[in-house]
């Protein structure tokens, strides 16, 4: 395979997954975790590097089954993992870019089609397959579950004085705070 040929394949893995990336990420302003900081939020709520951490994998993820894709000319899973991708990024705009919990809740239910479909079409390459899978299970085991919470902890309009003492509400939400 000459040169030219393999910086285009590898310009085909690493292009689309460091753009989702970066474009995704311009809804993430400072304004936007501002306000993502203000919010009660559950007991469950991870530290916020943690969701940097999560993040940083999941690209890894899916820029593997990306190369894999290309790789075993599996033109299916390259579709379904460049629409993941792409749902991804745009939850970020229906969550951070609408300041919308209840659109992170239903973004996130949304994003769960494709995200299993793609789940599903690697099962018979197995290294895709074990590497996409904890960011399924991560998906459906916490981020399905937080948004909800969420949601629901953030109904209500409320100020910062209704939310108690040292960040704790009095309905069990945590404000985030000290990032």
């Amino acid at each position: 395979m000459k040169t030219w040929d393999r910086l285009r394949q590898l310009g085909g893995v690493v292009g689309p997954t460091v753009a989702a990336a970066v474009l995704g990420n311009v809804f993430i302003s400072k304004e936007a975790m501002t306000w993502f900081r203000g919010l009660r939020t559950p007991a469950m709520q991870v530290p916020l590097p943690a969701f940097g951490a999560v993040g940083a994998v999941y690209y890894l993820q899916l820029g593997t089954v990306l190369y894999r894709a290309r790789r075993n000319e599996d033109a299916r899973v390259r579709r379904l993992a460049l629409l993941v991708l792409a749902g991804n990024e745009i939850w970020n705009v229906a969550f951070f870019g609408r300041r919308s919990p209840r659109n992170g809740f239903i973004g996130i239910l949304v994003f769960l089609l494709p995200l299993l479909s793609l789940q599903r079409a690697v099962r018979p390459d197995a290294p895709s397959f074990v590497t996409l899978a904890p960011y399924t299970l991560w998906v459906i085991g916490y981020d399905v579950p937080w948004t909800f919470q969420l949601w629901q902890l953030n109904r209500a309009p409320s100020t910062d004085a209704a939310r108690g003492p040292a960040g704790v509400d009095p309905s069990g939400g945590h404000r985030l705070s000290g990032f």
